[in-house]
This record gives structure tokens, sequence and C-alpha cells, in this order.
């Protein structure tokens, strides 16, 4: 005997609160099955799509943080080169500066170029170009040297420009005299941190004033012929440390003034 096949049908009734008729629904059970099986294929292609969308955020987020850190390391890479171009330049000017002032100048002991940092050595040097900017190494004037450099005879050496060429501080330093004498003319003397004094002798006039502080290069005279001793327009340039004089050949003979 052939069964005949029923298909389920599920009821469903909602009552609601108000006094509104009840209401009832019939959905297969095939359709269910169907509606639930479709909302958990949908409800995992969210779950996915979200966890995708997670992992491709996070990746470019990591992009973007390693295209920051190869722009920084770039950056840096760029400033050591810097330092180390910086670096070449006052070892040259360093080793320069050595040959000019040796047994004047006691300088510390050379770094070790391999235990420290491009950064460090070059803050290192620094510091001893801060030393030298406070020692006379800078020539007043460019000119010949007339007459050298005879202790006690000639306590410094004499140089010849036109008159009125600007006559510039050696290092920097402090003005102690800005005046006339008889025998001198106008003069100015410096004062150097490191225990130097310098002295400018026979000025057409003087371009400072006592207690005024000057730099390496700056104009405090004008070349002239000032003084008693004055045979012609010259720079009368003496170099003190200690109260001891100095020959300024041991400061300026690697430089520009020549004979």
């Amino acid at each position: 005997m052939h069964k005949r096949n029923k298909k389920k049908i599920l009821n469903i009734l909602l009552i609601p609160d108000n006094e509104a008729s009840p209401k009832s629904f019939r959905i297969r059970y095939s359709t269910l099955k169907f509606l639930v099986v479709a909302t958990g294929i949908v409800v995992i292609a969210l779950l996915i799509g979200i966890v995708t969308y997670s992992q491709v955020l996070q990746g470019a987020m990591e992009t973007d943080q390693v295209e920051q850190e190869n722009t920084r390391l770039r950056e840096q890479l760029q400033k050591v080169g810097q330092l180390q171009n910086e670096l070449n330049l006052l070892k040259k000017y360093n080793e320069k500066v050595r040959n000019s002032l040796q047994g004047y100048v006691k300088f510390a002991d050379k770094p070790d170029d391999q235990s420290i940092s491009p950064g460090k050595l070059l803050q290192a040097n620094l510091k001893k170009v801060s030393i030298f900017e406070n020692v006379p190494i800078s020539p007043p004037v460019v000119g010949f040297v007339s007459q050298e450099y005879d202790w006690p005879a000639h306590s410094g050496i004499d140089i010849v420009a036109p008159a009125g060429t600007p006559i510039k501080a050696a290092a920097n330093g402090v003005v102690v005299f800005d005046g006339w004498t008889y025998e001198k003319g106008f003069l100015v003397i410096l004062y150097h941190d490191g225990e130097y004094l310098t002295s400018y002798w026979h000025n057409a006039r003087n371009a400072v004033s006592a207690n005024q502080r000057v730099k390496q290069g700056d104009v405090i005279a004008y070349l002239g012929n000032s003084g008693e001793s004055s045979s012609g327009p010259h720079l009368h340039f003496e170099i003190w440390r200690k109260g001891q004089s100095i020959n300024p050949r041991n400061f300026l003979s690697d430089l520009t003034v020549g004979e």
C-alpha cells in the first residue's frame, strides 16, 4: 500500500497584549530550515568579512609604520653622513691648529673613534674648537711683515698694509684698553679667555670701547701711523700670556700673513 507523504507545517500564533485579534502564520519546516541555513550563511559571511577587513586594515597600518620607520632611518643616516663630513673637517682643522699652536695649548687625549658615536665625537671636537676661538690664531690684518719679533728690543711683529685697512680681533675677547699714548698712538688691548692678551698699536682710530666683548674677526680698529714710535702706516701686533711676551709668528706662521 502506497504511503502518502505529508509535508510538515509549523503553525505560529501571535497574541497581542491589546484586544486585537490573534494572528497566525503557517510555515513549512523545509522553508524554516532554509531560512535558518541562509541566515547562518549570511552571519558567517559577515564574520569572515569583518575579520578579513581587520587584517587588511592592520596590514595597511603596519605598512604605514614601516614606511615611517624607513623615512626616519633615512633621515638619521643623512644626519650621520653630515656629522661624519663635519668631523672630517674638524680633524683637518684640529691638525692645522695643533701644528701652529704646539707648546702653547694643552690638548686632551684624542678620543677613540671606534669607541664613541660620531655625534659624541663631533661634540668633543666642537668643545676644542670653542677653545681655539679664544686663542689668537686669526691674523689681525693681511700684509707683509716689515719687522720680526726680537725680544726684548721688539716685543711684537710689524705688519705693513694700506692706511685705513680694518684691523680684526685675533680671537674672542673683551676690550680692556681703548685709548691713546704718546709712543704707541691709538691702541687697543684685548683679553681672551685662556690668559692671553693681544695688543694692537699705531691705529688711525679705534672702533671699540673698553669692556666691549668682541668675537674673532670683528673689526676693532683701522690701520694707521699714530704714535711717536711709528715711521709709517703699519700694525704693531703683540701677544702676551701670563705676563710673558710670545712671538706672534708661533700663532700666525701657518696663516696668511707673509713677507
